[in-house]
């Protein structure tokens, strides 16, 4: 098959662009999950550390020992920043770096809760749905579906604990049967500080936290 002049230049022009954006990618996404890695260890302060790397560059899951916690995870997902032809696909989906965090607690919570932000299109995989009740409520600009056993007072006082942070959060669950608290946050780089902030508020905050669960 002939190949046109044009057609050639355009694929080795394409093969240039992938060359000189593939290590500008690699180079930002490692900079930010070292970034986030020095964060987390500044905020959470804890005793011990271990990372392990997600698939090179995509973020690694972080597992702390940290005082009044039976220990503490922390999933950073980065965007395929070195991969040029599905980073847009990403974008047009919406999706964004994204923060995971587990606060494994020492005392099982008294029900389980879950706070989400958004409308329909937001629906994280939550095992017992069928079992919660629903209600609605705004707070610090936030529209948040609530979804509880019994009792949704604490949903209120939850998302007050959160503060100004709150619209972080795409969603915050208390699980009974495994004893976690958890916390969703999509993070652009611009917000690595506040994220990091607000992880740290649940360690050193954490007496104020037991009461309200």
């Amino acid at each position: 098959m002939k190949v046109s002049k044009e057609v050639f230049g355009a694929l080795i022009g394409a093969s240039l662009v992938l060359t000189v954006l593939y290590p500008l990618g690699h180079r930002r996404n490692l900079k930010l999950a070292k970034r986030m890695a020095a964060l987390l260890e500044e905020q959470l302060q804890p005793q011990d550390q271990e990372y392990t790397w997600l698939g090179g560059v995509m973020g690694f899951t972080g597992e702390f020992k940290v005082p009044g916690f039976r220990k503490v995870m922390v999933v950073y997902r980065l965007l395929p920043r070195q991969s040029v032809l599905w980073l847009p696909f990403h974008f047009l989906t919406g999706d964004r770096d994204t923060v995971q965090a587990l606060f494994y607690l020492k005392e099982p919570p008294s029900q389980e809760i879950h706070l989400v932000k958004g409308g329909l299109l937001s629906r994280p995989k939550i095992y017992n749905l069928a079992s919660l009740k629903e209600k609605r409520m705004k707070r610090r600009g936030s529209k948040v579906r609530v979804l509880y056993e019994r009792d949704p007072d604490p949903a209120e006082r939850l998302a007050d604990f959160l503060g100004d942070e709150l619209p972080l959060v795409r969603h915050l669950a208390v699980t009974k049967e495994k004893g976690v608290f958890y916390l969703e946050l999509p993070l652009p780089p611009s917000h690595l500080e506040k994220g990091a902030s607000l992880l740290g508020r649940v360690v050193h905050k954490r007496p104020a936290l037991e009461k309200v669960i």
